[in-house]
């Protein structure tokens, strides 16, 4: 998939959705659905990213 991309052409280089269309010779619809899919993606990926994590093992880290 090329959500990458669309994620990064249309809000990060600020290309409208056409202009991201015709970069990647897709229609605007398939724009439109990727970029939603990527921004889900960017948001699960930035939640996980930020919970914080309990240690593996103790205060000691070891087994």
């Amino acid at each position: 998939m090329d959500l990458r991309k669309v994620f990064v052409l249309f809000d990060l280089e600020e290309l409208t959705t056409a202009e991201v269309a015709s970069v990647l010779h897709v229609p605007k619809g398939t724009v439109a659905s990727r970029l939603r899919r990527a921004r889900e993606v960017f948001r699960e990926t930035v939640a996980r990213m930020s919970t914080p994590r309990s240690p593996r093992y103790g205060a000691g880290g070891k087994p």
